[in-house]
């Protein structure tokens, strides 16, 4: 999850700062730029049942220079997340091997629990404290994919069925997660980047024309859902490349969902950052929980 919301997090903040310069209107750099104070950016993730793995903490980088993770990355932090329902806590060290990434301290473990709500703060060594709160919503009963003709039949999908573009509609059902802020759909191709075969029958692998730019290998896609749904229909177009992919939904928590919706007004121009939930600094602290299957997609040649 760190690729999809931690990237999209970091350029929404960029873009929010390059609006207020464009609307100002002035030739030279507005006096609050040039004094903004690069903010500590915090993100980390729950997802119940699995093992706290990771937590990131950068600070933001200027508009005017080329970001650099490494150079941007914060480290020495004390940070630790902790069950608000129990006495488990979770104490992260720096991962030697990557840094502003941090780890969880050797023999310490934590595996979230669904409808817990758990605490992370973290001290930066120049005095700042960032912290937040957030639930994690229960695990998911049943999710059920099927494909329904235009004469109402039924075809349930499983792990491992293969696919094609030419199927009928497909639909996700699921039954409401205790705790779900809302619902993120994903669909996520599991072949390596440059190995990617397009679904597109009208793709010639020999064209130099059809020669897929790295910018365009995207291997993910997803859709937000608020809490009261049940069902979706997930269009073909969803689906991109050939070979493994897989099926999944993520019942979020409240402001996992707020962050997501915000992130779709960001891009529309109604809003100039997304709506992060980390006091002291910006980012996301958010709980999940998850359900899915592998299907395999076969590409048909135009006929």
């Amino acid at each position: 999850m760190k690729s999809i919301s931690f990237i999209s997090l970091i350029l929404s903040v960029f873009f929010g700062l390059i609006l207020m310069i464009l609307t100002t209107g002035c030739e030279t750099t507005p006096t609050e730029v040039e004094k903004y104070e690069k903010e500590a950016v915090l993100t980390a993730f729950l997802t119940n049942g699995e093992p706290v793995s990771e937590v990131f903490l950068e600070r933001i980088a200027s508009i005017f220079d080329r970001y650099d993770f490494s150079d941007a990355a914060i480290t020495g932090a004390d940070i630790k997340i902790f069950d608000l329902n129990g006495s488990d806590t979770l104490h992260f060290q720096d991962d030697p091997v990557s840094h502003g990434r941090y780890i969880p301290v050797a023999g310490d473990t934590l595996i979230p629990l669904g409808k817990h709500s758990y605490r992370i703060e973290a001290s930066i060594p120049n005095g700042e404290f960032l912290w937040s709160e957030t639930v994690v919503p229960d695990a998911f009963t049943s999710l059920d994919i099927v494909l329904i003709d235009e004469d109402g039949t039924f075809y349930p999908v499983s792990s491992g069925d293969t696919l094609t573009r030419n199927d009928p509609y497909m639909f996700w059902r699921w039954s409401s997660v205790d705790s779900a802020g809302g619902y993120l759909g994903l669909i996520v191709a599991e072949t390596p980047r440059d190995s990617l075969v397009p679904l597109d029958p009208n793709w010639d692998p020999n064209d130099p024309d059809d020669e897929i730019e790295d910018e365009n290998r995207e291997r993910s896609g997803d859709m937000i859902m608020r809490n009261d749904a049940t069902t979706v229909s997930v269009p073909w177009i969803f689906f991109n490349w050939e070979g493994p992919n897989r099926i999944e939904l993520r019942a979020i928590s409240h402001s996992y969902y707020e962050y997501k919706f915000s992130l779709m007004r960001v891009e529309m121009g109604m809003l100039e950052n997304p709506i992060f939930n980390i006091n002291g600094g910006l980012g996301i602290f958010a709980g999940s929980s998850k359900v899915g299957m592998i299907v395999y997609l076969k590409r048909v040649e135009e006929q």
